[in-house]
């Protein structure tokens, strides 16, 4: 029923001229300090991208770690079998939050739980033509894009974590 009600619906965009959007391309470090560029670097899956650029929208992605990490990353349970995709989450650095970047991702990078540094990312620069292409109006909430394996923008979330928004995330990139 899922397949169809989210069939139909791309149908209704398709006949309304609305076209997906693509995710800009990104080219951020890893914590290991290799540039990675997003969405190139996601193997032709889909994924799911997580933004956050202050301290405030990193708190409220704090509240995502867990049921991301049991629902899509534990290979341990059966969501290891109902589900394929990347996962990324870009710490971004623009504007005047740049100058004390270096410090703050080196202080990351040494105390990052290990489970967690090969979906960690860190961008530094200008990303407004970015952030108004993609419609992002605050820094302080925190962002999350599902993406098709083309990096097309499936679904934009914004804010703090809800079972409701992750129920959405898992339909669109279980197998």
């Amino acid at each position: 029923m899922r397949a169809i009600v989210f069939t139909l619906g791309f149908s209704f965009l398709a006949i309304m001229g609305v076209k997906a959007q693509m995710f800009p391309q990104i080219s951020a470090e890893s914590v290991k300090g290799k540039t990675t560029e997003i969405p190139t670097a996601l193997n032709g899956t889909k994924s799911i991208v997580f933004l956050a650029f202050t301290a405030e929208a990193e708190s409220k992605l704090q509240h995502w770690y867990e049921p991301v990490y049991m629902m899509f990353l534990d290979q341990s349970g059966f969501n290891a079998m109902a589900y394929d995709c990347e996962v990324k989450l870009m710490m971004m650095f623009t504007g005047a939050s740049q100058g004390a970047a270096n410090k703050i991702i080196d202080n990351i990078k040494k105390n990052v739980d290990p489970s967690m540094a090969e979906m960690l990312l860190f961008y530094q620069g200008n990303f407004s033509e970015q952030m108004n292409a993609l419609g992002l109006k605050k820094k302080d909430d925190c962002y999350v894009f599902v993406l098709d394996e083309n990096g097309k923008i499936l679904l934009q979330e914004t804010g703090s974590y809800s079972e409701s928004k992750l129920d959405k995330i898992a339909s669109l990139v279980e197998l």
